[in-house]
């Protein structure tokens, strides 16, 4: 039995959020959730990977801390840049082909059918690195450079459908609308041409579902002052679709200086953005000889955009001809973000929507960074690099809100989540000066302290193996081919669940109470092949 982690939803979106309702009905999950920001956003804006660069190092697994010379070094560490002896440009796009399986471990094979397929192209890099001088002295050489560099890919995919559930979401609205009466509101203000319309502060954010629920009769009013549900909604067939697109996009500016072929000191500060869009679609259907409302459908769009700054700092030592030794710090980013969010809900009896966006602005600061590596020749012809990362993700929390909350946020993530441990390794074997063969792989093993659902869906586990080849073309040009294959197991979530201090009920079969027996368990499989092109002048 997997355990839920009662108000912790709420929590977390009051710590990183607007201010929340703080209801004695507390409604979440994936669907139910939209409107109010998650920490599991957080998170996954934080997750970045070093094999979105370009095609040597998504070659080699990112493991390039000890590494240089090449335009991924911008984002991994900037005294790669010190290492170059001329001037670089490049170009790397990728091909990504995603397949994502959901499973729930205590529903019935037939109960659940799940796909989920998306194919992405862009750009994983672009970059310029400028040879200032070259010398002989002990102030060797100096290297400036720019870089564009996707960090993470957000495009995805998911779908499935369940077959006799033992619960309608009408259960959650129900509770919801009846709190929200007791608290001072009234049917009237509910209603689809009431105060909602012209006055959102009204209705809490984390209240919207509910109210759209009652626009479109999927509850309705008792008659003596509150509002129930059609129990003969249960059972029903379900279906859940969500699709985002998106990234997070880095803008560096660094510089890479040589200090006589022995010490190598780089820095890097970068503009990041945030582009991410989910689109997503929850359907209930019913048996219509029972129950009016034929089809509940309730589409949803949620749209972050944002920016924050950041500053990378990287040494490299040679205190051998064929040993390096690599360390970077990457400092966290600040973030300013804003959220708009919009819903649209019908039946056979209504269709209803937020009428304009539900807007929230968000501050939030991303986990440090630090990279060690280590790297040597082999036999003149073969590199070997091994990496190790970590990420403190215990210490994401919010911005510019009292001094309560931020302390809350921190206190989250703290209890949530370990410091995530990447280890990467990678292989470059060079039979000539025209051809070099290239393997990699990395491990990230689990983060998270515990079993809890997050509405958004994070990685807390994923490997992958990559293999390349790079061609020396003509004088100086360059082209370098890499395919990487990167699996990861996503936190597990709950469609929607309430709990009105009594008893916790959601979207599964078992008593009420904390323990909870149906829960969905997300997989995912990349394929992606990159392309890079350029030249040293």
């Amino acid at each position: 039995m997997k355990k839920m982690m009662i108000l912790a939803g709420l929590a977390i979106a009051a710590g990183l959020g607007t201010v929340q309702a703080q209801n004695e009905i507390i409604a979440s999950g994936r669907v139910l959730a939209g409107p109010v920001y998650d920490i599991g956003r957080s998170v996954m804006f934080s997750q970045h990977d070093n094999i979105y660069g370009t095609s040597r190092a998504t070659a080699m697994g990112g493991a390039f801390t000890s590494l240089g010379a090449d335009l991924s070094s911008m984002s991994i560490n900037p005294a790669g840049l010190g290492m170059y002896q001329s001037s670089d440009w490049g170009i790397t796009a990728a091909l990504t082909m995603e397949g994502m399986r959901t499973a729930s471990p205590n529903m019935h094979p037939a109960a659940l059918s799940s796909s989920g397929n998306k194919t992405s192209f862009g750009l994983n890099n672009l970059g310029i690195a400028y040879n200032v001088f070259n010398s002989s002295d002990t102030f060797t050489s100096l290297t400036l450079g720019f870089s564009y560099n996707r960090s993470a890919n957000f495009n995805s995919r998911t779908s499935f459908d369940t077959f006799g559930e033992g619960s309608t979401i009408g259960e959650a609205f129900s509770h919801q609308i009846n709190w929200m009466l007791d608290d001072g509101l009234s049917m009237g203000d509910l209603d689809w041409d009431a105060s909602p319309w012209t006055n959102h502060e009204n209705i809490y954010l984390n209240e919207w579902a509910a109210v759209l629920g009652w626009q479109t009769f999927v509850v309705d009013d008792l008659g003596d002052g509150s509002v129930g549900y059609y129990t003969d909604a249960i059972p029903c067939d379900t279906h859940f679709t969500s699709v985002s697109k998106g990234g997070v996009y880095e803008y560096n500016f660094s510089g890479g200086a040589n200090i006589g072929n022995f010490l190598y000191l780089g820095a890097t500060v970068g503009l990041n953005e945030i582009s991410y869009q989910e689109d997503t679609t929850y359907e209930e259907y019913y048996n219509g000889d029972l129950v009016p409302l034929g089809t509940l459908w309730f589409d949803q769009i949620t749209t972050i955009r944002g920016s924050g700054l950041t500053a990378k700092l990287g040494a490299v030592i040679r205190p051998a001809e064929a040993l390096r030794i690599g360390i970077a710090f990457h400092l966290p980013t600040y973030y300013n973000i804003t959220k708009s969010y919009q819903g649209w809900m019908g039946t056979a009896e209504a269709e209803s929507d937020t009428s304009s966006p539900l807007m929230d602005n968000i501050r939030f600061k991303t986990a440090p960074r630090l990279l060690m590596g280590i790297s040597g020749v082999i036999g003149g012809r073969a590199v070997l690099a091994l990496d190790w990362n970590v990420d403190w993700n215990n210490t994401i929390h919010s911005r510019g809100l009292s001094p309560d909350r931020i302390e809350a946020s921190k206190q989250n993530s703290r209890e949530k989540f370990r410091p995530a441990h990447t280890f990467r390794a990678g292989l470059e074997v060079m039979p000539s000066d025209f051809v070099s063969l290239r393997l990699g792989g990395s491990w990230m093993p689990d983060f998270m302290k515990d079993d809890f659902l997050i509405n958004d869906p994070i990685i807390r586990s994923s490997y992958s193996v990559s293999a390349g080849l790079g061609f020396n073309i003509g004088r100086n040009g360059y082209l370098d081919m890499a395919y990487v294959y990167n699996h990861a197991k996503m936190s597990d979530y709950d469609l929607w669940f309430y709990d009105d201090g009594v008893a916790l009920a959601g979207q599964w079969d078992g008593s009420p109470g904390a323990e909870i027996d149906r829960f969905y368990t997300p997989t995912r499989t990349r394929h992606m092949v990159t392309l890079t092109i350029g030249s040293r002048f």
